[in-house]
């Protein structure tokens, strides 16, 4: 790792631990606390709808409500950053010290990078030796006024980042809490509402990651507009599904459905071309998931097994809600809380 950078945090890990997970369509405040004489874990959360095309002050008066009601504890919180100006790659390298991977990949900054040294705050994580004298390096660069951005974003609010990551590191940190015995090659794929964000792992190592510009608004959006419906309407059948409706709405999305099966299968056949990897589960997760045409659709995909990442595996969820709204939240709290366990 890098010296001091707001992309890097040292610290204790307290009894109550926060993730901030700031989307497109909500902010979700995550904590998880260690219960005494409890297997689980106690997970709490609140969320908020942002308004279209928010502004920061919007944003910001989100994460202010969203963190209301929180333990006092929970102010320091972990955050992640995407979009294009945050550029992730997965490199193979010759096993080498870590400070002579800094000096190495100086050499490497600008084949990766669209932006001026100067303005990019970076990164590496080495995330696993290979038994044949290779490594594998996750290099991450973020353009530093976007970082200061959020970073403003959140003290504004009243909170104290300690750590920000990327939202693929989240979603593995959720994976090996949820599924910690998994071995062999898995994908998890958080359909978020503009964005997916698609991560290989073997046994519970990130291999590579990507965003699909494809969400669950593109999906509802297209079968409103092809059966002459509402998006409220739509969004309601598509994650309701009756059984006589579900091959009319699979009829309604299926261009969308099919560019997204394309994209995951072109990741698919990369992985496999590329890093000899071959995907066999999937692992669902994101405000998405819930559309139920969606897990079908993916099983046309030969040899790969869907699942579900399903937070009630591995806390206790904690809300006043009811038990189905706080089954319909967890399926948008996995970034939230992988932040959280960071």
């Amino acid at each position: 790792m890098q010296g001091e950078n707001p992309l890097r945090a040292i610290f204790h890990q307290p009894s109550c631990r926060s993730g901030l997970d700031i989307g497109n369509y909500s902010v979700k405040f995550v904590t998880i606390k260690k219960a005494p004489l409890r297997k689980k874990s106690l997970l709490s959360f609140s969320a908020v709808t942002l308004a279209k095309n928010a502004s920061g002050q919007n944003i910001q008066d989100a994460i202010v409500q969203a963190s209301q009601g929180m333990p006092p504890e929970s102010k320091k919180i972990k955050l992640s950053i995407s979009g294009p100006n945050i550029i992730a790659r997965y490199i193979l390298l010759p096993a080498m010290k870590e400070s002579d991977l800094a000096k190495a990949l100086e050499f490497e900054l600008e084949k990766y990078i669209p932006y001026k040294k100067e303005e990019a705050i970076i990164n590496y994580y080495i995330l696993t030796r290979l038994p044949n004298n290779q490594m594998v390096v996750l290099f991450v660069a973020a353009e530093r006024k976007v970082v200061q951005e959020r970073i403003d974003l959140v003290k504004g609010a009243g909170l104290e980042p300690q750590l920000i990551t990327i939202d693929a590191l989240a979603l593995c940190e959720i994976f090996k809490a949820l599924v910690p015995k998994y071995k062999g090659v898995a994908v998890i794929l958080d359909i978020g509402y503009r964005l997916t964000k698609l991560v290989v792992l073997e046994n519970n190592i990130p291999f590579f990651s990507r965003d699909i510009e494809i969400g669950e608004y593109d999906i509802i959006q297209m079968i409103a507009d092809r059966m002459n419906i509402s998006y409220v309407t739509a969004k309601e059948q598509a994650c309701g599904a009756d059984e006589h409706k579900v091959k009319e709405l699979a009829e309604a999305a299926k261009t969308e459905l099919h560019t997204l099966l394309n994209e995951i299968s072109l990741s698919f056949e990369y992985c496999e071309r590329n890093l000899e990897k071959k995907v066999q589960q999937i692992f669902l997760c994101g405000g998405g998931s819930r559309i139920k045409i969606l897990s079908g659709f993916l099983e046309g995909i030969p040899d790969v097994k869907i699942s579900f990442l399903d937070l009630a595996q591995g806390f206790s969820v904690v809300s006043a809600a009811s038990s189905q709204e706080i089954h319909d939240s967890a399926s948008f709290l996995c970034v939230g809380a992988g932040l959280a366990l960071s």
